[in-house]
């Protein structure tokens, strides 16, 4: 699909003389989860080197947080109860929990994540607010597509701040481009090669749902991370909203 301007900016897809590249999600995904939706924003000409108090806005997400989840256990939530069901259906190994699970189990203990740079400060933020997993890839590092699909097992990933390889599992489902894994289990951990950094210009941000009936909490988050990254990056931003009937995406070479 195209992806669609926020506040009447043009689109990315159809520009003259500029090859294109594209996400898009395997079917098998949705044969096993036919409610999955995956949104999203293409960022460029983005600044994420502004000066920026991160830990100030991660501090109040995490309150907000923690305060709308209250004392219910999170094996009885219904923001975490579907993700815990997906990660068994495909194989996760044991114990392996969503990103957003991950992030509200630092919340409720009172230990906000760190601040690290602007754009990853601004999707952990979106990701505490309403509760959906959340995560980004630098497109300068991306090798070819990306691809959301069922590993073959093997692949090349080095997880986020790690020394040591940790492929992933045959039929695992995972975030992919054609030099290895770029997030593993879905949305579970992403890969070092192509993580965020202040020198980040252009991105692929995407956040997920196996839940339609918060369809529409879904697209307010959309609209606030959309917000946010332009009035704060100064960034060119296009969303995308992808499900069992459109699964593709463009995106800039």
């Amino acid at each position: 699909m195209p992806a669609s301007r926020h506040d009447g900016r043009s689109s990315i897809r159809g520009r003259e003389n500029e090859a294109m590249r594209e996400f898009v999600i395997d079917k098998k995904i949705f044969i096993l989860f036919p409610q999955a939706r995956v949104c999203g924003l293409v960022i460029e000409d983005m600044d994420n080197d502004v000066p920026w108090n991160g830990a100030g806005i991660l501090e109040l997400a995490c309150r907000e947080a923690a305060a709308r989840l209250g004392e219910v256990p999170f094996g009885k939530s219904p923001y975490f109860i579907p993700w815990r069901e997906a990660y068994r259906a495909f194989g996760a190994p044991k114990g392996y929990r969503s990103s957003v699970e991950g992030l509200a189990k630092r919340a409720v203990k009172d230990s906000c994540p760190p601040s690290i740079n602007p754009l990853v400060d601004l999707y952990n933020v979106t990701s505490l607010k309403y509760l959906f997993p959340c995560g980004a890839e630098d497109l300068d590092a991306v090798v070819g597509d990306i691809r959301l699909a069922a590993a073959r097992g093997g692949e090349h990933f080095l997880p986020l701040g790690a020394e040591e390889e940790d492929p992933p599992r045959e039929g695992e489902f995972a975030y992919m481009d054609d030099a290895g894994a770029i997030c593993r289990c879905w949305n579970w951990r992403e890969a070092d090669r192509t993580k965020l950094t202040r020198r980040t210009k252009r991105a692929l941000l995407c956040m997920e749902s196996l839940a339609p009936e918060r369809d529409e909490e879904l697209r307010k988050a959309l609209g606030f991370i959309n917000g946010a990254v332009w009035e704060n990056l100064g960034a060119r931003t296009a969303t995308f909203w992808l499900d069992a009937d459109c699964r593709r995406v463009d995106l800039p070479e």
